[in-house]
């Protein structure tokens, strides 16, 4: 991985070099591209970002962690509503617990896309974003009583605590935000030649700084120094130095330099957000997962529908079988032809075999028409007519039934009952004759 110092916006890029532990200044991402865009390996086009701790909104908030995470993502972002100039829908919150302050961190969605795509041009993968003051070392005492300061000709920051740090912009409000800072600490920039000059002001700054700097104007005195704009190193490292002094400060120059962090990925201040062309909103998220619960659910109705199809049929196809062997024993179903074809030339076959049937039944009906009696439940047999006849007594229906008997016909009376109502119900069952010729020339 490629540890990538970006100190202003449009500064030279500083890599960092494990090997030897410095920082190299490159011109910019077409440098970088070119010294580095070569290898195959994934590890060197993977790049962990420093960006300007300048482009970083901070808050600390008063709120304990129950109420925070009760805000939620939303809420927080509006806790940044009267110091950010972006839209707070369009800030990245990070957050850092130190015992029980909460420090909240905002940036702008649209820095994030801006250094992204800078490094995707450059065939670079950006896959941490820190803010660059978390490449000072930490302060030994804590509670605003001791401060590490780093400046040089593109930045100026300072880090107050393991949670907490910022861009300075303007050191003497510094002084005034910490009333309880009693010592600073320097360390050396990392574009510094340490030239002739530059050795004076450490050794003066070693040997004491209100000495040293006796013939340095004070600060107020008819020079204007702006220290919001880039300067040569050892003249604004003067010139802090003064202004330390002045406030009575204790300046001590530590040997070290900058360092990149371990692991950076894991930090609570990354702010490493995938690109926006790969996300999809909450709201689309929502609709694909209803839409795929939808049509999971109808692959599966399907499925059962499609079960209890086919069981339906295979049943069908059993039942059949089974009464087409009850019907024509002696010969098997085939399979392999439709069924209305095997049983449509024994349907034409048999289609004269009822005209018997209603030859008696014409007989009968005129009948049961002349007498005071009412048929019911006609069944017709083979061989045989079976009706129901309701008789106001049991007479009437032995007189029907020898009438039947006196026209020719063999009919018997069965299951004789009566009802509540003084009414009798017989059964009376006519013999059928195949030829029924004899039957019409009795007639």
């Amino acid at each position: 991985m490629l540890h990538v110092w970006l100190r202003a916006q449009h500064s030279p890029l500083a890599v960092w070099h494990e090997d030897i532990k410095q920082w190299q200044l490159i011109d910019g991402w077409q440098q970088l591209h070119d010294i580095y865009g070569s290898y195959k390996t994934n590890s060197q086009k993977s790049v962990c970002l420093y960006f300007p701790s300048s482009h970083v909104l901070q808050v600390d908030s008063e709120l304990n962690t129950a109420q925070l995470k009760q805000l939620g993502m939303s809420g927080k972002q509006y806790l940044f509503e009267e110091t950010s100039l972006t839209p707070v829908e369009q800030l990245a919150i990070r957050q850092m617990t130190e015992n029980t302050s909460h420090h909240l961190y905002a940036l702008a969605q649209s820095d994030i896309e801006s250094w992204q795509q800078s490094a995707k041009l450059a065939g670079m993968n950006i896959i941490a974003l820190l803010p660059d003051f978390l490449l000072l070392p930490t302060p030994e005492e804590g509670a605003g009583q001791q401060i590490i300061l780093y400046q040089d000709q593109q930045t100026m920051l300072l880090r107050q605590s393991l949670h907490q740090g910022m861009a300075v912009s303007y050191l003497p409000l510094i002084f005034e935000r910490f009333p309880h800072l009693s010592e600073v600490l320097l360390l050396p920039a990392i574009d510094d030649i340490f030239d002739d000059s530059s050795s004076v002001f450490h050794q003066a700054s070693n040997n004491g700084v209100a000495e040293n700097l006796a013939d340095e104007p004070a600060l107020g005195d008819g020079i204007d120094i702006d220290l919001t704009k880039p300067a040569p190193t050892a003249s604004a490292s003067t010139q802090t130095a003064a202004m330390i002094a002045e406030h009575q400060l204790l300046l001590t120059t530590l040997p070290v330099t900058p360092k990149p962090l371990e692991n950076p990925e894991r930090h609570a201040l990354n702010f490493f957000i995938k690109s926006t062309d790969s996300q999809l909103s909450p709201y689309l998220r929502v609709a694909m997962m209803v839409a795929l619960t939808a049509l999971v659910l109808q692959m599966a109705t399907d499925g059962v529908q499609w079960y209890q199809y086919k069981a339906a049929t295979a049943a069908t196809k059993t039942e059949i079988a089974s009464q087409y062997q009850s019907w024509f024993p002696n010969e098997p179903l085939s399979t392999r032809t439709k069924l209305q074809v095997q049983l449509q030339p024994k349907l034409r076959s048999d289609s004269q075999a009822p005209d018997s049937h209603i030859a008696v039944l014409s007989r009968i009906s005129p009948l049961i028409k002349q007498s005071s009696l009412r048929a019911q439940a006609l069944v017709m047999q083979p061989t045989a007519l079976s009706f129901t006849l309701i008789a106001p007594d049991r007479g009437s229906l032995d007189q029907f039934t020898n009438t039947l008997v006196a026209q020719g016909l063999n009919a018997k009376l069965e299951q004789v009952n009566g009802n509540e109502q003084g009414q009798f119900s017989g059964q009376v069952t006519v013999d059928v004759v195949a030829n029924n010729s004899s039957v019409s020339n009795k007639g």
